[in-house]
């Protein structure tokens, strides 16, 4: 009768290698597939959706919604608590390309449930809105991120022609916020209770009773 020899330790080595192998490549395979239902996706407007809106809807925390060169005609865009970028294109000169044109009844963009500052503005030009407070941007109980945008002849009836915000600290970088105006306060921004940053922004030709620029 034959009899089974003991493991050498070679052989005991290769084994121990074998299975360090083994449990590595079952690690990374978990960690990729928790990350796979992760990955930020890319909505164009109007490629996949006709409606800024209905873009937002279909998003999810992460996505950046990229908006095609033109002129759209759509108002009161909320991001509905979304922390997603909403991008406009660039000329080949660096000039912004996607104007969103407000109906002249409301305003053109609503930050108004609880959005941090990965909720992203970048690289439009907000205009045509006309509402209470608020016509460009209507910031409240928010910390959104503007950046690269021009928001220019906005109308409210009382204040914040551009941009309103309250209880709000948004962050506004490399903006122009130009020819707006407020029936009576921050013809450009109007803050109440809000401590937004502010840098790197061209503000000029704002009308208001008090602070055309910022009040």
């Amino acid at each position: 009768m034959g009899s089974s020899r003991p493991p050498t330790a070679a052989t005991l080595w290769e084994r121990d290698i074998m299975h360090r192998i083994a449990v590595v490549a079952t690690s990374l395979s978990l960690a990729f597939a928790g990350t796979s239902e992760s990955i930020a996706a890319t909505i164009n407007v109007p490629g996949d959706y006709e409606n800024i809106q209905d873009a937002i809807f279909a998003s999810t925390d992460g996505d950046v919604i990229i908006i095609s060169a033109g002129i759209y005609h759509q108002s009161s865009i909320n991001p509905d608590g979304n922390a997603i970028t909403i991008r406009g294109t660039l000329n080949a000169d660096g000039s912004l390309a996607t104007t969103i044109m407000g109906g002249g009844n409301g305003y053109v963009f609503a930050v108004d449930s609880g959005e941090g500052e990965e909720t992203v503005l970048k690289d439009l030009i907000i205009t045509g809105g006309n509402t209470e407070s608020g016509g460009g941007i209507y910031c409240a109980d928010s910390n959104p991120t503007i950046t690269g945008c021009t928001v220019k002849s906005n109308v409210a009836a009382n204040m914040g022609g551009g941009i309103y915000c309250t209880n709000s600290n948004p962050t506004i970088t490399g903006c122009t916020i130009t020819d707006n105006q407020a029936g009576y306060a921050g013809g450009g921004i109007y803050c109440d209770s809000s401590s937004p940053t502010i840098s790197g922004c061209t503000i000029s030709g704002n009308i208001a009773d008090f602070g055309g620029g910022i009040c």
